[in-house]
């Protein structure tokens, strides 16, 4: 019996929340506590399950920070603050609320955000809110710590000494999310992927007219944003920080939000990817005819740099896991994931027989952090059952697409054209067309192109920082947070941490 071949990809995106060696926002601090250090040593305990791992460059170079002691943050350092906070303060505090399903876990939490939120908190109440915003992510080491547990039953009257002591164990948890993520890498579990280093929208980076292509009547930036050199640089820097820091040079890529262009394409294959990851919604949106099951089938795309194999996310299943089975019991959960599997296997078998499955696999593809927050054990049963229950079936199996890839069992069927689109509705409508994104896409093309008139006159120096602060302006968060499908209390901290890049940038031509 040939099984069913099957890729989990988990992929871990923060962008650049630093300015000035402070983060403006905590959440790499609070999803290493949770998130990274949990499930990295999780994956590495669970024999036979493997996986690909992909990390956006700019949230490894956080991470490192945190367990350096190099990066500090703003919720950090207001918690060292006099008692009484300002209103400065307090709306920053309503910015870094956590997300409802874990709010809702604790009562003291849950009742401290809602008196937050009214206006209602005493002066006495506030250190309480300092501690529990914090502590709220450290609930899956409860058991572990017996300091954490004293700390989630006392509920109250937090000391400032304890505030401390919770940052310290946080950056304790970020080591070692780093260290069993070269555990993961270095047995051979894991595959390593990356995304561009900042996450940027790599067809919109290299040229914001593409969105036409999938909107016809979406308004666009005028003049277009057209730089495809930096999409390559994008990519080459986050493999090459993916070697610095991890000891590894990734094969493959997951594009920022999924989006792909026959353009970015080639950027990617110029910058040595082999491989990468979308949604199914553009396999139809190139293919509209073809059967359903075709999106199991890896395809490969030429470019003038040379060739890509691209895999396709099955939308369902991957949003079961981050949709669906958080509020379901782990094992009615694994029970429904299986016989989804199961029917892929036999839908396959009854199209094209049996030797199908030497070239089909089944891409399971989706956010690494948040999906979990649902989870009342931040997934650990549910990931420990699945991982059991594929260990011991004949009929599926576990890979990556690094080793899809150089198997080669049977050759790839062609795919002729990518349309531009993201795992969104295949579109790009999220981070263009709206006046403040358009206004945003304009500013920024108009800095790019002074910078590349001033190459020959701006020491280089100078021109390569301005260049970093553009990169990283051409981000994806701060066009998504601009978008009126989306909203965030953090939404005014993202707008300033652009603007901070444009001017520092703007600072360096002028000068």
């Amino acid at each position: 019996m040939l099984p069913l071949r099957v890729v989990f990809l988990w992929h871990y995106h923060q962008p650049d929340y630093r300015w000035e060696g402070k983060a403006l926002l905590p959440w790499v601090r609070f999803r290493a506590a949770k998130d990274y250090a949990v499930l990295f040593q999780l994956l590495g305990e669970l024999p036979g399950f493997r996986c690909v791992l992909n990390l956006v460059p700019s949230l490894l170079l956080q991470l490192v920070g945190y367990a350096r002691g190099e990066l500090t943050d703003t919720a950090e350092q207001l918690s060292h603050r006099a008692p009484e906070p300002s209103e400065a303060e307090q709306r920053y505090w309503r910015m870094v609320m956590p997300p409802e399903p874990l709010r809702g876990r604790f009562a003291p939490l849950l009742e401290l955000c809602r008196q937050l939120e009214e206006g209602k908190l005493s002066p006495e109440q506030w250190q309480d809110v300092r501690m529990w915003m914090q502590l709220v992510w450290m609930f899956p080491h409860r058991e572990r710590f017996p300091v954490v547990s004293q700390w989630f039953q006392q509920g109250s009257h937090y000391r400032a000494d304890e505030l401390r002591l919770l940052g310290q164990l946080q950056r304790l948890l970020a080591g070692e999310a780093l260290r069993e993520l070269r555990q993961l890498l270095t047995s051979g579990q894991g595959e390593l992927s990356c995304s561009p280093f900042y996450h940027p929208i790599l067809p919109l980076v290299c040229d914001t007219e593409s969105a036409q292509e999938s909107d016809p009547e979406l308004p666009r930036p005028e003049p277009p944003f057209r730089f495809p050199a930096d999409a390559w640089l994008q990519c080459v820097r986050a493999r090459q920080l993916c070697w610095e820091l991890l000891g590894v040079v990734p094969e493959g890529m997951w594009p920022s939000e999924g989006a792909l262009s026959m353009e970015a394409l080639h950027q990617m294959a110029a910058a040595g990817v082999r491989w990468t990851a979308t949604d199914e919604a553009l396999f139809f949106a190139a293919l509209p005819t073809a059967p359903r099951w075709y999106k199991y089938l890896p395809h490969r795309v030429h470019t003038p740099a040379g060739e890509v194999v691209v895999f396709f996310r099955d939308r369902e299943l991957s949003d079961a896991i981050g949709f669906q089975y958080g509020s379901w019991m782990p094992e009615r959960a694994v029970e429904d994931f299986c016989g989804r599997l199961w029917r892929i296997r036999s839908e396959l078998v009854q199209s094209a027989g049996e030797q199908v499955l030497r070239t089909a696999v089944v891409l399971v593809a989706l956010d690494g952090e948040n999906c979990w927050d649902g989870y009342p054990d931040n997934g650990v049963a549910f990931l420990r059952l699945l991982a059991e229950q594929l260990r011991t079936e004949e009929w599926v199996v576990t890979t990556t697409c690094r080793a899809l890839v150089a198997e080669g069992r049977e050759p790839f069927p062609e795919l002729p054209r990518v349309r531009p689109g993201s795992w969104v509705e295949g579109s790009l409508r999220i981070w263009v067309g709206t006046p403040a994104n358009n206004a945003a896409w304009q500013a920024l093309a108009e800095l790019r192109a002074q910078l590349e008139d001033a190459r020959s006159t701006l020491h280089p120096a100078r021109w390569q920082e301005a260049l970093e602060h553009l990169l990283c302006a051409e981000g994806s968060d701060w066009f998504w947070w601009r978008s009126p499908e989306r909203s965030t209390p953090a939404a005014p901290l993202f707008e300033r941490l652009f603007r901070l890049r444009l001017e520092r940038a703007r600072a360096l031509l002028e000068d």
